[in-house]
């Protein structure tokens, strides 16, 4: 990347920072010439995690599914960080709590949480490989803020350079990866307030999980920052993202683990 892009990358990285503090909508466009550029997505998302601060403590990916890519313009998925600070764990077993009016509009997504106990190589690994570094297994909510985005100027750039909208991760009770065995084909139920509100497999998730993650394990070992020990692996939504409000509460399961739990202040 040119140093101009380069100077171009901060500058649009200071903008959203900006817009972060601020608490503003999220209406920016890609610099002129950096329209569906997605390396420049990533050269701007490295220099916002910069700014924002806080070591990486986990990965998301996102856009999983064909007809998100299609939406995005893009044919892989993208991959954004979570940060120190941002993981919720339930406390005494109840559900996690978080503040809706932390969040310009705070959304969902039902995953499978997978954590990382063994150093990645700095190469392409199998699906069976990649979970072979894996030592826990959980249901999981990642939290994503799109900033009340205008969908129809949306691009994968874009999103990727906004921190693919990662605003944290909460985790279920976890499970030994040896005991959950493979993690494709197994029922997610999404409940809200004690309702289902919708369903789906994790085969939805790049046909499974494991695919999810060896595709980010090659594409950070393709950036020099392999997936390392303790870090947390959000695989991808198994049921479209939902919009949250204060006062509610929220379930997932996954058949085979048990549920992680929300409340919503």
């Amino acid at each position: 990347m040119t140093d101009a892009a380069i100077f171009d990358a901060q500058d649009f990285a200071k903008a959203i920072a900006e817009r972060h503090r601020n608490r503003e909508r999220f209406t920016l466009d890609m610099p002129a010439g950096r329209a569906g550029d997605l390396a420049f997505g990533y050269a701007t998302q490295a220099q916002l995690l910069a700014l924002l601060g806080g070591g990486i403590v986990g990965w998301k990916i996102g856009l999983t599914t064909p007809r998100m890519q299609q939406m995005c313009g893009v044919d892989e998925p993208i991959v954004g960080a979570v940060l120190a600070g941002r993981i919720h764990e339930a406390a005494s077993g109840g559900p996690a709590r978080v503040a809706v009016a932390d969040y310009v509009r705070l959304g969902v997504e039902s995953e499978i949480a997978l954590r990382i106990a063994r150093p990645f190589p700095d190469r392409e690994v199998t699906p069976a490989e990649a979970l072979g570094h894996v030592d826990r297994v959980c249901a999981a909510f990642e939290l994503v803020d799109d900033s009340a985005a205008d969908y129809a100027r949306l691009s994968a750039a874009t999103l990727v350079a906004d921190n693919a909208w990662n605003a944290g991760l909460v985790l279920g009770p976890s499970r030994p990866a040896g005991e959950v065995g493979a993690l494709a084909g197994r029922k997610g139920v999404l409940s809200r307030d004690g309702e289902v509100v919708d369903e789906g497999s994790s085969s939805d998730v790049l046909g499974d999980p494991a695919n999810a993650l060896a595709w980010l394990a090659g594409r950070l070992a393709r950036q020099g920052q392999p997936l390392s020990p303790g870090q947390w692996v959000s695989t991808g939504s198994i049921v479209p993202t939902r919009f949250v409000a204060p006062g509610q509460a929220w379930r997932f399961e996954v058949e085979g683990l048990a549920p992680v739990e929300l409340a919503l202040d």
